[in-house]
């Protein structure tokens, strides 16, 4: 229907909105995607301030969720904190998580995509200030809740934006974009890990990062246009009203993501603790193994798309997979500060490309919109994220913090037959 729409009127006469997201649903699922965004977009084209802008909207996720890593130790040492205790913490940024993402998607269509991601990316930066404040263990939940639920609206607005940009263009985009999210991790968790060394406070350094990145976001985002990304129309008229559809492919996508992001959850937020206590790294140098997690990452996203293009989606998420789970061996089996090293440079490596071939597979989907879409496999994959190291935090209690990685290994293991099985669903 897409398609026919476009051959009976010109392409300045479509409203980019409601197609982009939706065209390639019609297209048979064995056509190649650059064959698909080809065929749906010849006449569109995604400005260099689109582009920057997807990137800002990345890099502020990824800059605040680098900048609550560091100070994860902080609170701990500061609150005289239980490991349990730390991960009912911990639990807070899931829930609130949970709360923020299906938002994203409404917000997205009603505010429209720039609004949705400045209102989520200040929010974020204010709420990482008052975490660094550390009053009370009951006002660090509290805003560690709404920490989550502003960073979760702001994960899948940016999601939603970058594959509505991916769709219009001839090529992936999204392994770029979630460069940004990486870059954003570098720079804070280097420029926060420099700060504590010289002598700063948490909350000075905070807050001074904090109000030059909302500095920039704005400016940046001021130049774009309030594009609302609308439900196609046959969905508006149709069956599901639910905002969630779990089911099929989406199902499939869901639980790699959340896999995924579970295991880099872990190294987020029990990393540094992990280097401290089993690895005999000091606690001020505890945040440089996740720092050169995160510098993998961002050098590994910065040519996943030539590679997934190259290799095909499947093969890249097998290789991934199968790094993360060697690798976290490595951590349990040898903890020793260049294995623990060398063994998170080379995890962040293999995890940085995964999200992203999920994510934007789930775009592509034949039964629901992408909006729906995206927002499923973002909310389950970003709740790995954020609900896991609570997780995490749990079995560490209860067995030891290695027991915790091996589970993750376990469901790697998982991860890798249905890599197998559903090879299909990630073209």
């Amino acid at each position: 229907m897409a398609l026919q729409s476009l051959k009976r009127k010109p392409s300045s006469a479509v409203n980019t909105s409601e197609h982009d997201l939706s065209v390639l649903h019609s297209q048979p699922s064995d056509i190649s995607f650059s064959e698909k965004t080809n065929a749906a977009n010849r006449s569109q084209t995604v400005s260099k301030i689109e582009l920057w802008a997807a990137r800002i909207g990345f890099f502020t996720g990824g800059f605040t969720v680098a900048s609550w890593a560091p100070l994860i130790p902080f609170v701990q040492s500061h609150l005289q904190l239980e490991p349990f205790v730390l991960g009912f913490l911990l639990l807070g940024l899931g829930v609130g998580s949970f709360v923020g993402m299906p938002l994203a998607g409404t917000l997205t269509q009603k505010l429209g995509s720039r609004n949705a991601i400045a209102i989520s990316g200040l929010a974020s930066c204010l709420l990482l200030i008052l975490l660094a404040f550390m009053p009370g263990f009951y006002f660090e939940c509290l805003a560690l809740l709404a920490y989550g639920v502003a960073l979760g609206c702001l994960e899948v607005s940016v999601n939603i934006y970058g594959t509505y940009l991916e769709n219009r263009h001839k090529h992936r985009l999204m392994s770029g974009l979630h460069a940004a999210y990486s870059i954003g991790e570098v720079v804070s968790a280097a420029a926060l890990t420099a700060l504590f060394v010289l002598g700063f406070t948490p909350f000075g350094a905070v807050t001074g990062l904090m109000l030059i990145l909302s500095f920039i976001l704005l400016a940046v985002l001021r130049k774009i246009k309030n594009t609302k990304i609308e439900t196609p129309k046959k969905e508006k008229d149709g069956k599901a009203n639910s905002r969630f559809a779990l089911s099929g492919s989406i199902l499939v996508l869901a639980i790699l993501c959340g896999v995924f992001f579970l295991a880099e959850g872990a190294m987020l937020d029990w990393s540094a603790i992990y280097l401290r206590d089993n690895a005999g790294v000091p606690q001020e140098a505890s945040a440089f193994g996740y720092t050169l997690f995160v510098i993998a990452m961002a050098i590994s996203r910065l040519t996943g798309d030539r590679l997934t293009t190259k290799l095909g989606p499947q093969n890249v998420l097998t290789i991934g997979s199968v790094l993360i789970l060697a690798t976290l061996l490595a951590l349990i089996l040898v903890p020793t500060p260049m294995v623990a090293f060398i063994a998170l440079f080379t995890m962040g490596l293999g995890i940085a490309n995964l999200a992203p071939i999920l994510i934007s597979a789930a775009s592509r989907n034949s039964t629901i919109s992408s909006v729906k879409a995206i927002t499923t496999v973002t909310t389950v994959g970003y709740g790995g994220l954020l609900a896991g190291p609570a997780l995490i935090g749990a079995i560490s209690s209860a067995i030891s913090l290695q027991g915790a990685f091996l589970f993750i290994c376990a469901l790697l293991l998982i991860s890798l037959v249905m890599i197998r099985q559903y090879r299909t669903v990630f073209n």
